[in-house]
């Protein structure tokens, strides 16, 4: 996690194991920012129940982060569902993809 100046945290995630909820969560704990910028990482959802993954996007959505990235296990049912739910905070990630985070 880093607190980017001026934008709030970044939280980037191996494999979950917590989960993404609890992850963002104890971000926002140890660094007492509340505001998150960017979620980026592996969600650890491949082979979620529909119900796990409706709860993670709409857990998330509350959180209200400016960007959200799903990769690798998150995998291709919540993907989506985050492509759904949350359009605009929703970039999507391949292999070969850069992202520059400023303050």
């Amino acid at each position: 996690m880093v607190n980017l100046k001026g934008k709030g945290l970044v939280v980037l995630t191996g494999h979950a194991h917590a989960g993404i909820v609890n992850t963002v969560k104890h971000a926002q704990r140890m660094t007492g920012v509340g505001k998150v910028y960017v979620i980026m990482g592996e969600f650890h959802s491949t082979g979620a129940k529909e119900e796990i993954i409706q709860k993670t996007v709409a857990n998330i959505k509350t959180m209200g982060p400016d960007y959200i990235m799903p990769m690798h296990c998150t995998g291709f049912e919540a993907i989506i569902a985050f492509a759904k739910e949350m359009p605009d905070q929703f970039i999507l990630n391949t292999a070969g993809t850069n992202f520059i985070l400023t303050s």
